[in-house]
């Protein structure tokens, strides 16, 4: 009878719910009909000096056609687009499959789909009613109706807002304090031989006088103590070179306070002790604080705590129990590693030029930016490149409905000699590029247009994967983007494949060019974990990561990028992703107080843990940080979750996912990068890592360069990323060289 009866409710709710999916489905195509200036966008505007539409060269045209994909979204037009790309799709998505489910796409992630009835009325009444809801509307809320209409949680929030500010300033310090100390001290070693007299001096001299003296003494030896303690200037400089300004300016701060009046000279003091003790209490605990627990244990015993290890289900916030690693200097050494074993990289190491994968004042680097702030955050501030013209088309992720945008920026013709408007053209001899932005980014960022300038102007069609969702992009579902998601690379990167292979048959071409995959930060952290979960299946020739970790466990505990760089990256993802479009999305899946904490956390990592493992049911930090990094299945070296057996890492097997690495991929990374640490490279044996699997990883660390930075000579402006940009089209070019002679 049990059964029966809920037979019976089961075939009532399976019609119920068979009418509502047909709705929902109606509703979402009359949603983006309304909202055409949210959802249904024409294609991307063109540079200001640009004319309204450039016209297509039959080549660019013949590009177009075989790649086969609509230039208008599907649920945009009159139903007649075309929304899975051309044939041998469905083959292919089979032999992906047979590798594994949640290889490309995890498996907690929302199918937008109806199911498909497989002949078994209870097995499609349980699939109907576990069908996810329909996705909110996608828009912006007010910040009252974010906090449901509480003055008081509002108040709360507005105070955290305080976080990114002191972060900048805290960061301006620390840009400037190798030039701020030595003129602070410069300034009190003069007026100490000088000697000043200010006794005859008016009121007001002395009172500036006195001013004076304060600021320039607290501003030299709190620069002094960015120099001694900062990791990036001790990496730069030693640990001898500040302690040495840092002893030097106490000592000249305390004597020219002994010239202020009683009261001033005693808070002067009183502040230049209380500095000069925290900055004493941090270089104690450089190496973690293990030195200075030590020392209090000796003299003051207590109960020894056990070594903090961390599961991957015990604790949803890591954060809370790993310890500052304090000074972390970097333990490798910078260079090129590569396999000489494999001979296809023995080759394209040979072609491509030393120059070009070597960072450092004699090839042209900026000789007066000298740590990892200063090469990230000059170029970000001073580089500007112009608007490019792209033409978007969409291709879509099957697996759950959602449409992907790419912005395809092809090259000019010479029209111009002939006082003719340029087209767009396709060369067929040079390599196609598919870029991967960064974190809450796009094809109008900086370093991409700089890299789709250069290129295009040497004849390559770039390619750029607008990640889902970002640049106004619209989504019909639930599935938001996050870093773990490698199933939009694959299914860009064989749409791009297809559409290649079909245009050099249709030109009877022996060889069709080669396609590269350039992934900066964000995307070079998505780009590499999908190289490495794809193994031979990939859908790309050689691929390049630029400052993207391949272990980014290792930056649970990477602190100063928490407190200097993160609060900033926070609080613009926040207000242009999380609050400004998808809020409704994640206010329906979290709690109140996990979506107040959302509204309120002032690091990526501490955003992640609401706004990515909560809304996508990630078991823990650790785990969606394993799925997202290419080495994230082996045990995380450093000692970061505890002990672990370093013996096991000599077996080549050890080395999980990474190894199955099929192409010829690089990552480049600058070990004074200070947004994703030198520790996320994910050994301490970099040569064994090239080495592993089929030896096809190559590893090019730099000394300096910072994120995404790399600046060249006195004018960093001039070049822009012209290093980092031109090192992926030399390695791309020596891939080329190096494949064409092996056949």
């Amino acid at each position: 009878n049990t059964i029966n009866l809920l037979s019976c409710s089961c075939s009532i709710a399976t019609a119920s719910r068979i009418g509502s999916v047909n709705e929902e489905n109606e509703a979402i195509k009359r949603a983006f009909l309304d909202m055409p200036s949210s959802f249904c966008p024409p294609q991307p505007a063109p540079a200001a000096d640009a004319p309204s539409e450039r016209k297509l060269d039959a080549t660019a045209q013949a590009f177009l056609d075989h790649l086969g994909l609509p230039s208008l979204h599907p649920l945009c037009g009159n139903g007649h687009e075309k929304t899975i790309v051309g044939a041998g799709t469905h083959t292919e998505l089979e032999e992906l499959w047979k590798i594994g489910a949640g290889v490309f796409e995890l498996p907690n992630a929302t199918i937008n789909k109806p199911p498909a009835y497989n002949g078994n009325a209870h097995s499609l009444a349980f699939q109907l009613l576990n069908q996810p809801p329909p996705p909110p509307i996608v828009g912006s809320v007010s910040v009252m109706e974010l906090h449901d209409h509480s003055i008081g949680e509002l108040l709360v929030t507005v105070t955290t807002m305080s976080a990114p500010t002191i972060a900048m300033l805290e960061l301006w310090l620390r840009f400037f304090a190798v030039f701020l100390c030595p003129l602070c001290l410069c300034w009190m070693i003069h007026q100490e031989i000088t000697n000043n007299d200010t006794a005859k001096s008016t009121k007001e001299a002395k009172e500036k006088e006195y001013k004076k003296t304060i600021v320039v003494c607290m501003v030299g030896l709190a620069s002094s103590a960015v120099l001694f303690t900062d990791s990036l200037y001790v990496y730069e400089y030693g640990r001898w070179f500040g302690f040495s300004l840092f002893v030097l300016s106490s000592i000249m701060a305390v004597r020219r306070g002994k010239g202020l009046p009683m009261l001033r000279k005693t808070l002067f003091h009183c502040a230049i002790s209380l500095l000069i003790a925290v900055t004493t209490v941090v270089f104690l605990r450089s190496d973690g604080g293990n030195a200075m627990e030590d020392a209090f244990q000796r003299f003051l015993p207590t109960p020894v705590k056990p070594a903090s290890t961390i599961n991957h289900g015990e604790s949803n916030n890591p954060l809370e129990h790993l310890p500052d690693p304090g000074i972390d200097l970097p333990t490798i050494d910078s260079g090129l590693y590569y396999s000489s074993s494999n001979p296809l990289i023995s080759s394209i190491v040979s072609h491509w030029p030393e120059s070009s994968r070597t960072y450092d004042v004699q090839n042209g680097a900026t000789p007066y930016l000298v740590n990892g702030d200063q090469r990230t955050g000059i170029p970000f501030i001073v580089n500007s490149v112009e608007e490019q013209e792209y033409v978007r088309v969409w291709t879509q992720n099957p697996y759950d409905g959602e449409h992907l945008a790419l912005d395809i920026a092809f090259p000019y013709s010479n029209d111009e000699e002939n006082n003719e408007q340029p087209t767009f053209v396709h060369d067929l001899s040079k390599p196609v590029y598919l870029v991967l932005h960064g974190l809450n980014g796009g094809s109008h960022e900086e370093y991409v247009k700089d890299l789709v300038k250069r290129r295009r102007s040497e004849g390559s069609t770039v390619v750029v994967l607008i990640a889902r969702g970002m640049m106004d992009t619209s989504m019909v579902g639930w599935n938001v983007f996050h870093g773990a998601r490698t199933g939009d690379v694959d299914i860009a990167a064989r749409a791009l494949k297809r559409g290649l292979i079909s245009l050099a048959e249709a030109n009877q071409r022996p060889q069709r060019q080669i396609l590269a995959g350039v992934g900066y930060s964000m995307g070079a952290i998505i780009l590499s974990n999908y190289v490495a979960r794809s193994g031979t299946h990939c859908g790309l020739d050689a691929a390049m990561a630029i400052s993207g970790g391949l272990d980014m466990r290792q930056q649970l505990n990477f602190k100063r990028s928490m407190r200097l760089w993160q609060p900033m990256l926070t609080f613009g993802l926040r207000e242009d992703i999380l609050i400004g479009k998808y809020a409704r999305h994640y206010k329906h899946r979290l709690t109140k107080e996990q979506f107040l904490n959302l509204l309120r956390v002032t690091s990526i990592s501490a955003l992640d843990v609401e706004a990515i493992v909560t809304y996508n049911s990630f078991d823990s930090l650790v785990h969606y940080y394993s799925e997202m990094s290419a080495m994230g299945d082996r045990d995380p070296e450093f000692g970061l979750l505890g002990p672990s057996d370093s013996a096991s890492r000599e077996n080549k097997s050890s080395w999980g996912r990474v190894a199955n690495v099929s192409i010829p991929f690089v990552v480049l990374q600058a070990l004074d990068d200070p947004l994703v640490g030198w520790r996320t490279v994910g050994t301490n044996n970099p040569q064994g890592l090239a080495d592993s699997g089929s030896g096809n990883v190559l590893l090019v660390l730099t000394k300096a360069g910072g994120h995404v930075g790399w600046p060249l000579g006195n004018n960093p402006k001039k070049s822009a990323w012209k290093w980092m940009n031109d090192a992926a089209r030399d390695f791309v070019l020596a891939v080329d060289i190096a494949k064409r002679s092996a056949e």
